[in-house]
C-alpha cells in the first residue's frame, strides 16, 4: 500500500470531494447521519474545541496495487488501525473507497483536533504512516512496498504507472504492436546509471548523457555560482532534487558523492551548453562571463546544497 497524509483547512471541499464522487463507498465512520452535509457539519465542529489549530483536516490517502482490493470489513479494520497507529484514536472520522483511475484506494478524512481539544501531532507523520502501512501489509497479506527511504530510486508517478499498465493490457489484448515504453523517470535514471563511473570528469557525464538522449541543464545564481542540475527526456524535465535518493542521488551533491569530478576549467565549454533556459535568454556574453567567473572562483565554483 502507498499512503499519504496531507493537511487542510476545509471540512467541506474534502468531504464532498470523497463523498461525492461517481462509485464512492463508505466503509466506516464515528459519526452520525448520512449526508456529507451532515459529516462536515460535524467535523468542523471540533474547531471550537481548540481554536488555535490552523490546519485542522487531516486527509490521509491509501492506494492498492492494481490487482488488490481487499473486502469490506478488512478495509474498515485498515482504516480503524491506520487511524490509531497515527494517534486519531479519540478524533471524528469517516472512511470511504474509490475504485477509479484503473486501481482501488481508500481516504480517510478526520479532524485533527481529538474529543479533549488536542490536536494530533505532524511530527514526522509521512515517515509514521509509512511504517504503519508496513504493518498492515503483514497481518493482511497484502503486497509489502519498501519504505520511501529504503528506496535509491524515484518511481513513476501514480498517471505514469496508470498508462504503463493500460499500455501492457492493450498489448496483452492484441490491441497495440508494442509493450508500454518506460517512463521518462526511469529513463533517466537508467542513462545515468549506465553512464555514471567514479572518476569521470562532468563534461564526459554530460557528454554520455547527450548521445544517450537525455539533456542536462545547470541553473546558476545571480552570481554566477553553479546551484542545480535538472534532466531532460521525451520533452519532460526533473529537477536533480527529484531523482534518486540516498547513493544514487542525482542532484550536484549526489553526483560528487558518487565520483563525478568538477574541473570547471576543463569543463568550461560543456557548463556553457548546460546554462538552463532562463540564463539563455540573457546576453550570450554575459552568461559565459558568470562561467568564466565561477571557473577563477575555486571556493565558490558549486553549491553542494
Amino acid at each position: 500500500m502507498i499512503g499519504k497524509i496531507k493537511k487542510g483547512k476545509s471540512f467541506t471541499g474534502l468531504t464532498k470531494y470523497i463523498l461525492e464522487k461517481e462509485g464512492a463507498e463508505l466503509i466506516c465512520t464515528n459519526l452520525a447521519g448520512e449526508t456529507p452535509q451532515e459529516f462536515y457539519r460535524q467535523l468542523a465542529a471540533t474547531k471550537q474545541l481548540n481554536c488555535k489549530v490552523r490546519s485542522p483536516v487531516s486527509h490521509i490517502s491509501i492506494s492498492f496495487p492494481f490487482h488488490e482490493k481487499p473486502i469490506d470489513e478488512e478495509l474498515e479494520e485498515i482504516a480503524e488501525e491506520t487511524l490509531k497507529g497515527m494517534g486519531f484514536g479519540k478524533n471524528l472520522y469517516f472512511a470511504a473507497s474509490h475504485n477509479d483511475c484503473n486501481h482501488f484506494h481508500l481516504h480517510i478524512a478526520a479532524s485533527r483536533i481529538n474529543i479533549d481539544g488536542e490536536c494530533v501531532s505532524d511530527w514526522y507523520d509521512k515517515r509514521r504512516l509509512e511504517k504503519v502501512l508496513r504493518n498492515l501489509e503483514s497481518r493482511f497479506n497484502l503486497t509489502s512496498v519498501p519504505n520511501s527511504w529504503e528506496v535509491n530510486r524515484t518511481a513513476p508517478s501514480t498517471g505514469q504507472k496508470r498508462r504503463m499498465f493500460r499500455e501492457n493490457q492493450e498489448f496483452e489484448l492484441g490491441l497495440r504492436s508494442e509493450p508500454a515504453d518506460k517512463s521518462a523517470v526511469e529513463k533517466i535514471q537508467d542513462v545515468i546509471e549506465d553512464t555514471i563511473q567514479p572518476g569521470m570528469k562532468f563534461a564526459q557525464f554530460v557528454e554520455h548523457l547527450k548521445v544517450n538522449g537525455v539533456e542536462t541543464s545547470l541553473k546558476l545564481s545571480s552570481e554566477g555560482i553553479i546551484q542545480g542540475i535538472s534532466y531532460s527526456t521525451d520533452g519532460v524535465t526533473f529537477a536533480g532534487s527529484k531523482l534518486g535518493r540516498n547513493k544514487q542521488a542525482c542532484t550536484l551533491k549526489g553526483l560528487a558523492m558518487r565520483g563525478i569530478k568538477f574541473d570547471l576549467e576543463y569543463d568550461e565549454n560543456a557548463l556553457t551548453r548546460c546554462i538552463g533556459k532562463d540564463d539563455k535568454e540573457q546576453d550570450d556574453v554575459a552568461s559565459l562571463s558568470k562561467i568564466n567567473k565561477t571557473t577563477r572562483s575555486k571556493n565558490s565554483q558549486i553549491e553542494f546544497d
